[in-house]
């Protein structure tokens, strides 16, 4: 079983929410969004999903100088598209949020009720992993994200989540990933037959998600998941 902050449902879970963080940073980092979600109430039945908020192992990130710290894949060069990508430890990671997809569906959650996500690499695995799955899941949510390998996801790319729901949402002032990196991800992934992708600017927002994007984003589950 992946190393996980896991919050389970209060009433019998009837979905679940994945969502995996960016880099440096671990599970407990946005473990805190099912508070919100209770407080907001913006989610109908928010007390049937189960949360699993994944824990990336500790690696060298060459662009921060080797230093070892949470990684889902190495970064060779920070803000670039261009440069050097870690395909085989990206694809690695797709495959461990694959597991937490199945683990839930074991556990009786059927896969048009989970939803995957993530925060800037969490982003980034969360729409590969959708455009490769042999099953169609319930959403994507895609927050401050890129597509660091789209040659490698659009070799491995199949139809079946084509018209799954997808929310990426973006700063217009990141410094990390640009907002024209984020759009072109947008594209790609349209390009590659997405009909149900809603990409969102939010003015003045760096490499982070403010009030109104948490809120879109907990108005986007309550969509997929009031079906």
């Amino acid at each position: 079983m992946v190393s996980a902050i896991r919050v389970p449902a209060s009433k019998p879970a009837k979905a679940a929410v994945i969502f995996l963080h960016g880099l440096g940073d671990s599970g407990e980092g946005w473990s805190w969004f099912p508070r919100l979600v209770q407080q907001s109430r913006i989610i109908t039945n928010h007390d049937e999903i189960n949360y699993v908020f994944p824990n990336a192992p500790n690696m060298p990130i060459t662009a921060n100088g080797g230093y070892v710290m949470p990684g889902w894949f190495d970064i060779f060069e920070f803000g670039n598209d261009n440069a050097k990508q870690d395909i085989a430890g990206f694809m690695k990671s797709v495959d461990i949020i694959k597991s937490l997809v199945k683990e839930q569906i074991d556990n009786n959650i059927p896969a048009e009720r989970v939803i995957i996500g993530g925060f800037s690499q969490g982003a980034a695995l969360s729409l590969a992993t959708a455009a490769t799955m042999d099953y169609k899941i319930g959403g994507v949510i895609a927050l401050s994200g890129f597509c660091p390998v789209p040659a490698t996801v659009e070799e491995h790319s199949k139809s079946v989540n084509h018209s799954t729901p997808i929310f990426q949402g973006h700063g217009t002032v990141d410094p990390l990933i640009s907002k024209e990196w984020a759009q072109k991800t947008s594209e790609f992934y349209k390009g590659l037959g997405f009909t149900n992708y809603s990409f969102n600017l939010y003015p003045g927002v760096a490499h982070s998600a403010d009030e109104a994007e948490l809120a879109d984003v907990q108005k986007f589950i309550n969509n997929v998941l009031s079906k």
